[in-house]
């Protein structure tokens, strides 16, 4: 038997199962796992429902009911409707990027959400074509998503007068100010899981230190710190973006966006404060009372008097007659239980629910997260940025001068460096969490 050890053990071929979490949610299967292993996709038609988390741009026309926003398809991936004319250059674009072996735009790739072709879907009666994109959102629990239109200049040189008229009208004073906007954005509050919802309507009046309250807010950082290690995943992010913006290269990005996202449920696992160490500790004990000196001069405070030479001198009481212990059975017997409809109630209620605590709330979340975790744990390739991250989005107006020399977009350039600013101001008031 000493050859036993010796022989090669035969290796098991690899068995690769879905994730707990598109187990429970019936997700599909992601790119990655399809390219490792053909599966059988299903034979009916890809069904398609508008997308919930959209927070800018056009998402209905009031004049019939073509919906104009966009939808989400079955296999996961966001559709982004192709409505005019002009849309066809995004088309372009996706094209042109996710083929070409050009470093930028290789580099570029980093920075878009993936792109997987068009095609046509027919929603609410309507059949339109529809360019198919990642969804950044995939795996996020409480998704917080903020449109940040980035320029001054938010018009392309194709615009007609009428365009230009109109775009310089749209949030003038906070693009003259910053270089950017914020058409919108959504934010779960930490404190109470509760979504909040700002539209254009909002996004219009920011100006001034507005804005830096908008981020923060979206930060979850109002009322509270903002937390580090959020504004590090995501100042990481804007800062390899700002490295490629500020080079030269033949394209033009106006009024692309930036979509910034990360996920509440994971923040509050990070900032959730540890219990207080005073919590822990065992009630004091109060301390005894020093016993006053014998030879202390002042009356009142001392044994002088009570204490003889034979030991200590007790003062005589008067005898108090004993009664029997039956009598005292009888005259201080316990009262009968009260009974009413609600006893039975509230003790089957004390049982099974808190007063104070909503043990169900916590217990339905502490579930949410541990499907998180096994389904990170367990997938071949999990998320890389477990955060979020930042992606530019909305390229209807970019145009590559390849006939013209290389020169640096200005007009993006500073919208980003504007918005790292005030990551970065953020950044140096979390310096004290630096253990």
């Amino acid at each position: 038997m000493s050859d036993v050890g010796e022989r090669p053990k035969a290796r098991r071929p690899v068995r690769r199962q879905r994730s707990i979490y598109q187990v429970h949610y019936s997700l599909r299967p992601r790119d990655d796992e399809m390219m490792a292993k053909p599966l059988a996709m299903p034979s009916g038609p890809l069904q398609v429902q508008a997308y919930e988390l959209q927070v800018a741009g056009h998402q209905n026309d009031k004049s019939d009911t073509r919906y104009m926003g966009l939808l989400q398809c079955s296999n996961g991936r966001v559709l982004k409707p192709i409505i005019k004319e002009c849309q066809k250059r995004e088309v372009e674009f996706y094209s042109r990027v996710w083929s070409s072996n050009d470093p930028d735009l290789v580099e570029l790739r980093k920075f878009i959400p993936k792109y997987y072709g068009c095609k046509k879907f027919t929603y609410n009666g309507y059949e339109q074509e529809y360019i198919m994109l990642e969804d950044l959102t995939e795996r996020m629990l409480e998704p917080c998503i903020m449109d940040v239109k980035i320029g001054r200049r938010t018009w392309d040189p194709l615009a007609t007068e009428e365009k230009i008229k109109k775009e310089q009208s749209k949030y003038k004073q906070c693009k003259e100010e910053y270089g950017f906007c914020i058409p919108g954005y959504q934010v779960y509050k930490l404190a109470t899981g509760k979504l909040q919802k700002y539209n254009k309507d909002y996004g219009k009046k920011l100006h001034g230190p507005m804005v830096r309250t908008a981020v923060r807010n979206f930060l979850n950082g109002v009322g509270a710190p903002v937390c580090r290690a959020l504004l590090l995943q995501q100042l990481a992010a804007l800062w390899a973006l700002q490295r490629w913006a500020a080079r030269a290269r033949p394209l033009s990005l106006f009024a692309a966006s930036l979509l910034l996202v990360y996920d509440a449920a994971r923040l509050r696992a990070c900032c959730e404060p540890p219990p207080s160490r005073m919590q822990c500790r065992p009630p004091s004990i109060p301390r005894r009372k020093s016993i006053h000196s014998m030879h202390s001069p002042v009356t009142g405070s001392n044994f002088s008097g009570q204490i003889s030479s034979k030991g200590p001198v007790y003062r005589k009481v008067s005898s108090v007659p004993i009664s029997p212990m039956s009598l005292a059975r009888e005259t201080f017997s316990s009262p009968p239980p009260i009974r009413s409809p609600w006893t039975e109630a509230l003790e089957k209620l004390n049982s099974s629910h808190s007063f104070e605590h909503n043990y169900e709330d916590k217990l339905s979340k502490i579930k949410m997260n541990y499907r998180a975790t096994l389904d990170q744990l367990s997938s071949d390739s999990p998320t890389p940025n477990p955060w979020g991250t930042v992606k530019i989005i909305d390229f209807v107006h970019a145009f590559f001068n390849d006939e013209d020399e290389p020169k640096v977009d200005t007009n993006f350039r500073d919208g980003v460096d504007s918005l790292v600013e005030i990551f970065e101001s953020l950044l140096r008031e979390t310096d004290d969490q630096v253990f």
